[in-house]
Protein backbone atom coordinates (compact mmCIF):
# COMPACT_ATOMS: atom_id res chain seq x y z
CA UNK A 1 0.00 0.00 0.00
CA UNK A 2 1.65 3.11 -0.89
CA UNK A 3 2.15 5.80 1.41
CA UNK A 4 -0.01 8.58 0.23
CA UNK A 5 -3.26 8.09 -2.11
CA UNK A 6 -3.76 9.36 -5.88
CA UNK A 7 -5.40 12.45 -4.08
CA UNK A 8 -2.95 14.11 -2.40
CA UNK A 9 -1.13 16.00 -4.75
CA UNK A 10 -5.29 17.54 -5.27
CA UNK A 11 -5.07 17.73 -1.17
CA UNK A 12 -2.48 20.52 -1.29
CA UNK A 13 -4.03 22.56 -3.70
CA UNK A 14 -6.65 24.25 -1.23
CA UNK A 15 -4.34 24.45 1.51
CA UNK A 16 -1.89 26.12 -0.51
CA UNK A 17 -4.83 29.22 -1.24
CA UNK A 18 -5.29 29.43 2.01
CA UNK A 19 -1.56 29.80 3.19
CA UNK A 20 -1.36 32.55 -0.11
CA UNK A 21 -4.62 34.85 1.32
CA UNK A 22 -2.92 35.42 4.54
CA UNK A 23 0.14 36.62 2.36
CA UNK A 24 -2.03 38.87 0.67
CA UNK A 25 -4.44 39.48 2.95
CA UNK A 26 -3.36 43.20 4.14
CA UNK A 27 -3.98 44.37 0.53
CA UNK A 28 -7.48 42.74 0.41
CA UNK A 29 -8.91 45.63 2.13
CA UNK A 30 -12.79 45.55 1.54
CA UNK A 31 -14.73 43.18 2.37
CA UNK A 32 -15.86 42.49 -1.43
CA UNK A 33 -12.67 41.67 -2.40
CA UNK A 34 -12.20 38.82 0.29
CA UNK A 35 -15.36 37.39 -0.78
CA UNK A 36 -14.13 37.75 -4.41
CA UNK A 37 -11.06 35.81 -3.30
CA UNK A 38 -13.13 32.74 -1.47
CA UNK A 39 -15.39 32.91 -4.68
CA UNK A 40 -12.39 32.35 -7.08
CA UNK A 41 -10.94 29.80 -4.69
CA UNK A 42 -13.85 27.74 -4.54
CA UNK A 43 -14.59 27.90 -8.66
CA UNK A 44 -11.19 26.61 -8.98
CA UNK A 45 -11.50 24.12 -6.45
CA UNK A 46 -14.86 23.14 -8.04
CA UNK A 47 -12.84 22.32 -11.06
CA UNK A 48 -9.84 20.19 -10.16
CA UNK A 49 -11.85 18.51 -7.51
CA UNK A 50 -14.35 17.47 -10.68
CA UNK A 51 -11.30 16.27 -12.63
CA UNK A 52 -9.52 14.59 -9.53
CA UNK A 53 -13.20 12.82 -8.66
CA UNK A 54 -13.19 10.57 -12.03
CA UNK A 55 -11.18 8.65 -10.71
CA UNK A 56 -13.54 7.12 -7.87
CA UNK A 57 -12.26 5.49 -5.11
CA UNK A 58 -14.13 6.76 -1.37
CA UNK A 59 -14.74 2.92 -0.38
CA UNK A 60 -16.09 4.03 3.19
CA UNK A 61 -18.60 6.20 1.31
CA UNK A 62 -20.14 3.66 -0.79
CA UNK A 63 -19.50 0.80 1.48
CA UNK A 64 -21.21 3.10 4.48
CA UNK A 65 -22.87 6.54 3.60
CA UNK A 66 -24.16 5.24 0.21
CA UNK A 67 -25.53 1.50 1.64
CA UNK A 68 -26.59 3.11 4.69
CA UNK A 69 -28.92 6.11 2.32
CA UNK A 70 -30.15 3.50 -0.46
CA UNK A 71 -31.30 0.86 3.08
CA UNK A 72 -32.93 3.37 4.96
CA UNK A 73 -35.46 3.81 2.36
CA UNK A 74 -35.89 0.51 0.83
CA UNK A 75 -34.51 -1.92 2.98
CA UNK A 76 -34.27 -1.60 7.12
CA UNK A 77 -33.64 -5.05 7.91
CA UNK A 78 -30.15 -4.40 5.57
CA UNK A 79 -29.22 -1.26 7.03
CA UNK A 80 -26.63 -3.11 9.41
CA UNK A 81 -24.86 -6.35 8.61
CA UNK A 82 -23.98 -8.82 11.88
CA UNK A 83 -20.53 -7.03 12.48
CA UNK A 84 -21.88 -3.31 11.57
CA UNK A 85 -19.41 -3.61 8.62
CA UNK A 86 -20.93 -1.61 6.23
CA UNK A 87 -22.99 1.50 7.55
CA UNK A 88 -21.93 2.27 11.58
CA UNK A 89 -23.51 5.17 12.69
CA UNK A 90 -27.18 5.19 14.32
CA UNK A 91 -30.33 5.21 12.04
CA UNK A 92 -30.96 8.84 12.05
CA UNK A 93 -27.93 9.61 9.94
CA UNK A 94 -28.81 7.82 7.25
CA UNK A 95 -31.64 9.73 6.08
CA UNK A 96 -28.69 12.48 5.98
CA UNK A 97 -27.59 10.20 2.90
CA UNK A 98 -30.57 8.99 1.34
CA UNK A 99 -30.82 12.38 -1.23
CA UNK A 100 -27.37 11.46 -2.74
CA UNK A 101 -27.86 7.28 -2.35
CA UNK A 102 -31.13 8.05 -4.90
CA UNK A 103 -28.73 9.10 -7.77
CA UNK A 104 -25.92 6.84 -9.80
CA UNK A 105 -23.28 5.75 -8.04
CA UNK A 106 -21.24 7.58 -10.37
CA UNK A 107 -22.41 11.07 -9.60
CA UNK A 108 -23.46 10.58 -5.86
CA UNK A 109 -19.28 9.63 -5.04
CA UNK A 110 -18.42 12.84 -7.40
CA UNK A 111 -20.74 15.25 -5.32
CA UNK A 112 -19.59 13.95 -2.03
CA UNK A 113 -15.99 13.84 -2.97
CA UNK A 114 -16.52 17.59 -4.21
CA UNK A 115 -18.33 18.57 -0.88
CA UNK A 116 -15.41 16.96 1.31
CA UNK A 117 -12.85 18.23 -1.24
CA UNK A 118 -13.83 22.29 -0.60
CA UNK A 119 -14.32 21.48 3.37
CA UNK A 120 -10.21 21.82 2.97
CA UNK A 121 -10.14 24.87 2.44
CA UNK A 122 -12.05 26.59 6.00
CA UNK A 123 -10.09 23.55 7.26
CA UNK A 124 -7.05 25.42 7.14
CA UNK A 125 -7.80 28.87 7.49
CA UNK A 126 -9.98 27.99 10.50
CA UNK A 127 -6.73 25.89 12.32
CA UNK A 128 -4.47 29.15 11.42
CA UNK A 129 -7.11 31.39 12.79
CA UNK A 130 -7.93 29.73 16.20
CA UNK A 131 -4.21 29.03 16.77
CA UNK A 132 -3.00 32.64 15.82
CA UNK A 133 -0.42 31.86 13.77
CA UNK A 134 2.05 34.25 12.21
CA UNK A 135 4.77 34.35 9.35
CA UNK A 136 6.65 31.41 9.41
CA UNK A 137 4.21 29.19 11.49
CA UNK A 138 1.55 29.74 9.66
CA UNK A 139 3.58 27.82 6.36
CA UNK A 140 4.49 25.36 8.98
CA UNK A 141 1.46 23.92 10.34
CA UNK A 142 0.07 24.38 6.76
CA UNK A 143 2.52 22.15 5.64
CA UNK A 144 2.08 19.74 8.09
CA UNK A 145 -1.61 19.50 7.17
CA UNK A 146 -0.84 19.40 3.48
CA UNK A 147 1.22 16.24 4.74
CA UNK A 148 -0.99 15.03 6.88
CA UNK A 149 -1.76 11.41 6.06
CA UNK A 150 -4.91 11.00 7.79
CA UNK A 151 -5.99 13.79 5.85
CA UNK A 152 -5.24 11.94 2.81
CA UNK A 153 -6.35 8.69 3.58
CA UNK A 154 -9.62 10.11 4.79
CA UNK A 155 -10.35 11.61 1.37
CA UNK A 156 -9.44 8.30 -0.45
CA UNK A 157 -11.65 6.77 1.41
CA UNK A 158 -14.35 9.16 1.02
CA UNK A 159 -15.08 9.52 5.07
CA UNK A 160 -16.36 12.87 6.93
CA UNK A 161 -13.13 13.55 9.40
CA UNK A 162 -12.23 16.69 7.75
CA UNK A 163 -15.79 17.96 8.28
CA UNK A 164 -15.59 16.92 12.31
CA UNK A 165 -12.48 18.52 12.37
CA UNK A 166 -13.59 21.69 10.76
CA UNK A 167 -16.35 21.67 13.31
CA UNK A 168 -14.03 20.59 16.32
CA UNK A 169 -12.44 24.05 15.39
CA UNK A 170 -15.51 26.29 15.06
CA UNK A 171 -16.73 24.95 18.33
CA UNK A 172 -12.86 26.19 20.02
CA UNK A 173 -13.50 29.54 18.30
CA UNK A 174 -16.95 29.83 19.66
CA UNK A 175 -16.22 29.36 22.70
CA UNK A 176 -13.51 31.58 22.61
CA UNK A 177 -15.72 34.38 21.37
CA UNK A 178 -18.56 33.99 23.45
CA UNK A 179 -20.77 31.91 21.12
CA UNK A 180 -21.63 29.18 23.46
CA UNK A 181 -24.97 28.20 22.84
CA UNK A 182 -23.42 27.48 18.93
CA UNK A 183 -20.17 25.47 20.55
CA UNK A 184 -22.66 23.05 22.67
CA UNK A 185 -24.83 22.42 19.51
CA UNK A 186 -21.96 21.75 16.69
CA UNK A 187 -20.58 19.80 19.63
CA UNK A 188 -23.38 18.04 20.35
CA UNK A 189 -23.65 17.35 16.45
CA UNK A 190 -19.89 16.58 16.05
CA UNK A 191 -20.06 14.06 19.27
CA UNK A 192 -22.93 12.28 17.34
CA UNK A 193 -21.06 11.87 14.49
CA UNK A 194 -18.03 11.30 16.11
CA UNK A 195 -18.55 8.62 19.49
CA UNK A 196 -14.93 9.16 21.01
CA UNK A 197 -15.85 12.94 21.35
CA UNK A 198 -18.63 12.63 23.55
CA UNK A 199 -16.14 12.02 26.84
CA UNK A 200 -14.51 15.07 26.25
CA UNK A 201 -17.72 17.00 25.38
CA UNK A 202 -18.36 16.44 29.42
CA UNK A 203 -15.48 19.11 30.39
CA UNK A 204 -17.71 22.10 29.59
CA UNK A 205 -20.26 20.38 32.43
CA UNK A 206 -17.46 19.93 34.89
CA UNK A 207 -16.56 23.94 33.79
CA UNK A 208 -20.16 24.82 34.24
CA UNK A 209 -20.05 26.39 30.78
CA UNK A 210 -24.10 25.81 30.75
CA UNK A 211 -24.88 27.50 27.49
CA UNK A 212 -22.13 24.79 25.86
CA UNK A 213 -23.87 22.31 28.02
CA UNK A 214 -27.15 23.17 27.10
CA UNK A 215 -26.51 23.45 23.33
CA UNK A 216 -25.00 20.03 23.09
CA UNK A 217 -28.28 18.82 25.39
CA UNK A 218 -31.08 20.26 23.30
CA UNK A 219 -29.04 18.78 20.28
CA UNK A 220 -29.38 14.85 22.11
CA UNK A 221 -32.76 15.88 23.24
CA UNK A 222 -33.88 16.59 19.16
CA UNK A 223 -31.99 13.87 17.70
CA UNK A 224 -33.42 11.33 20.34
CA UNK A 225 -36.91 12.77 19.63
CA UNK A 226 -36.51 12.34 16.00
CA UNK A 227 -35.17 8.50 16.35
CA UNK A 228 -38.16 7.26 18.28
CA UNK A 229 -40.61 9.33 15.43
CA UNK A 230 -38.65 8.60 12.63
CA UNK A 231 -36.91 4.86 12.72
CA UNK A 232 -38.80 1.93 14.50
CA UNK A 233 -37.52 1.14 17.96
CA UNK A 234 -35.86 -1.90 17.06
CA UNK A 235 -33.43 -0.65 14.80
CA UNK A 236 -32.24 1.76 17.20
CA UNK A 237 -32.21 -1.43 19.49
CA UNK A 238 -30.25 -3.11 16.51
CA UNK A 239 -27.66 -0.62 16.15
CA UNK A 240 -26.88 -0.47 19.17
CA UNK A 241 -26.39 -3.83 19.68
CA UNK A 242 -24.24 -4.74 17.06
CA UNK A 243 -22.81 -1.53 16.66
CA UNK A 244 -21.85 -0.81 20.10
CA UNK A 245 -22.10 -3.06 22.93
CA UNK A 246 -20.68 -6.29 20.54
CA UNK A 247 -17.49 -4.28 20.54
CA UNK A 248 -17.61 -3.85 24.36
CA UNK A 249 -14.53 -5.27 25.66
CA UNK A 250 -13.93 -7.24 22.14
CA UNK A 251 -11.21 -5.43 20.22
CA UNK A 252 -10.52 -4.95 16.19
CA UNK A 253 -7.36 -5.79 15.71
CA UNK A 254 -7.45 -4.41 11.91
CA UNK A 255 -4.29 -2.07 10.90
CA UNK A 256 -6.12 1.04 10.71
CA UNK A 257 -7.28 1.13 14.05
CA UNK A 258 -4.98 3.08 15.84
CA UNK A 259 -6.14 3.23 19.24
CA UNK A 260 -4.50 1.28 22.46
CA UNK A 261 -7.82 -1.10 21.94
CA UNK A 262 -6.14 -1.65 18.48
CA UNK A 263 -2.67 -2.07 18.88
CA UNK A 264 -2.05 -3.67 22.10
CA UNK A 265 -4.82 -6.59 20.47
CA UNK A 266 -2.74 -6.57 17.09
CA UNK A 267 0.44 -6.94 19.79
CA UNK A 268 -0.92 -9.57 22.08
CA UNK A 269 -3.99 -11.83 20.23
CA UNK A 270 -1.86 -13.74 17.51
CA UNK A 271 -3.37 -14.96 14.31
CA UNK A 272 -5.83 -12.96 13.02
CA UNK A 273 -5.28 -9.51 11.84
CA UNK A 274 -9.13 -8.09 10.82
CA UNK A 275 -12.20 -5.82 11.06
CA UNK A 276 -14.21 -7.58 12.98
CA UNK A 277 -14.49 -7.80 17.11
CA UNK A 278 -12.74 -10.88 18.66
CA UNK A 279 -12.68 -12.63 21.79
CA UNK A 280 -9.88 -11.11 24.05
CA UNK A 281 -7.46 -13.60 25.89
CA UNK A 282 -5.92 -12.75 29.52
CA UNK A 283 -2.52 -11.03 28.41
CA UNK A 284 -4.57 -9.05 26.10
CA UNK A 285 -7.17 -7.85 28.96
CA UNK A 286 -4.46 -7.59 31.50
CA UNK A 287 -2.69 -5.17 29.56
CA UNK A 288 -5.56 -3.10 27.93
CA UNK A 289 -6.62 -2.71 31.73
CA UNK A 290 -3.13 -1.37 32.91
CA UNK A 291 -2.56 0.65 30.04
CA UNK A 292 -6.59 2.20 30.06
CA UNK A 293 -5.54 3.40 33.80
CA UNK A 294 -2.35 4.94 32.97
CA UNK A 295 -4.08 7.10 30.13
CA UNK A 296 -7.36 8.02 31.97
CA UNK A 297 -5.17 9.58 34.59
CA UNK A 298 -4.46 12.88 33.59
CA UNK A 299 -8.21 12.94 32.42
CA UNK A 300 -9.50 12.45 35.48
CA UNK A 301 -7.13 14.55 37.41
CA UNK A 302 -8.49 17.28 34.71
CA UNK A 303 -12.58 16.61 35.04
CA UNK A 304 -12.30 16.58 38.83
CA UNK A 305 -9.09 18.40 40.78
CA UNK A 306 -7.75 20.27 37.81
CA UNK A 307 -10.64 22.11 37.16
CA UNK A 308 -10.80 23.54 40.77
CA UNK A 309 -7.45 25.99 39.76
CA UNK A 310 -8.37 28.73 38.12
CA UNK A 311 -7.88 28.59 34.09
CA UNK A 312 -7.16 31.13 31.09
CA UNK A 313 -9.06 30.10 27.87
CA UNK A 314 -6.15 29.31 26.51
CA UNK A 315 -5.69 26.28 28.95
CA UNK A 316 -9.07 25.43 29.18
CA UNK A 317 -8.70 24.87 25.52
CA UNK A 318 -5.73 22.81 25.96
CA UNK A 319 -7.33 21.02 28.50
CA UNK A 320 -10.09 19.77 26.14
CA UNK A 321 -7.89 18.99 23.65
CA UNK A 322 -5.93 16.49 26.15
CA UNK A 323 -9.59 15.01 26.76
CA UNK A 324 -10.20 15.14 23.08
CA UNK A 325 -6.50 13.01 22.47
CA UNK A 326 -7.23 10.78 25.24
CA UNK A 327 -10.62 9.63 24.09
CA UNK A 328 -9.58 8.69 20.63
CA UNK A 329 -6.45 6.61 22.20
CA UNK A 330 -8.86 4.52 24.78
CA UNK A 331 -11.94 4.68 22.14
CA UNK A 332 -12.46 0.60 21.06
CA UNK A 333 -12.07 2.10 17.50
CA UNK A 334 -10.01 5.18 16.30
CA UNK A 335 -9.38 4.48 12.32
CA UNK A 336 -6.14 6.30 11.13
CA UNK A 337 -8.42 9.21 9.60
CA UNK A 338 -9.73 10.35 12.98
CA UNK A 339 -5.92 11.29 13.88
CA UNK A 340 -6.39 14.09 11.65
CA UNK A 341 -8.15 15.77 14.62
CA UNK A 342 -4.77 15.75 16.54
CA UNK A 343 -3.52 18.42 14.31
CA UNK A 344 -5.71 21.43 16.45
CA UNK A 345 -2.90 20.42 19.33
CA UNK A 346 -0.29 20.45 17.31
CA UNK A 347 -0.89 23.70 15.48
CA UNK A 348 -1.75 25.36 19.36
CA UNK A 349 1.55 23.81 20.49
CA UNK A 350 3.30 25.44 17.80
CA UNK A 351 2.06 28.53 18.72
CA UNK A 352 2.07 28.53 22.66
CA UNK A 353 4.96 25.85 23.33
CA UNK A 354 6.76 28.98 24.70
CA UNK A 355 4.52 30.69 26.53
CA UNK A 356 3.30 30.32 30.18
CA UNK A 357 0.69 28.75 31.56
CA UNK A 358 -1.02 29.11 34.50
CA UNK A 359 -1.10 24.77 35.49
CA UNK A 360 1.38 22.55 36.11
CA UNK A 361 0.84 19.84 33.34
CA UNK A 362 0.34 22.61 30.83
Amino acid sequence: MPYYSPYFIYISIPILLTGLFFQIEHKLTKPWMRWAWWLACLALLLLIGWYASQEQYLYDFFKGYYHGGRKIVRDLEALYDENCYNFTNFPLVAFLFAPLANLEKEYAGTIFFLAGYVTILPLAYWLVKLAELKGGLRWLVLALLALNGPLDYNIWLGNITQVITLGLLLVLWWVKTGKEWLAGILLGVNGLLKIPLILPAGYFFVQRRWRVVGGGLLIFTLVLAASLIFVPFWLNSLWADRCILSMAGNPITAYNNQSLSGFLSRQLIPGYVGWFPIAPNPQYQLASTLAQLVLYAPIVFILFIGFKHPATPKTQTSEFLILVTGSLLTSPIAWTHYLLMLIIPIALYIKDNSEEQNKLWL
